[in-house]
């Protein structure tokens, strides 16, 4: 599975399962990281994140 689609199941998890939103929420940041490391932009990890670009960035540097 390729980072992109890690971001995206987790989103989908997320929004499927109240009861573990909290874990994924809690893991989406690293998964941004592994992206961004992996040499994604962060428009494209905000598509596979459902979320704007500037909180893929947020999320990369733990800010918010």
């Amino acid at each position: 599975m390729n980072p992109l689609e890690a971001i995206a199941a987790n989103r989908e998890r997320h929004e499927t399962n109240d009861t573990k939103a909290q874990a994924d929420n809690d893991e989406l940041p690293q998964l941004v990281r592994n992206a961004f490391d992996a040499g994604y932009t962060g428009p494209q990890i905000a598509t596979a994140a459902r979320v704007s670009k500037e909180r893929t960035y947020q999320l990369r540097d733990g800010r918010r």
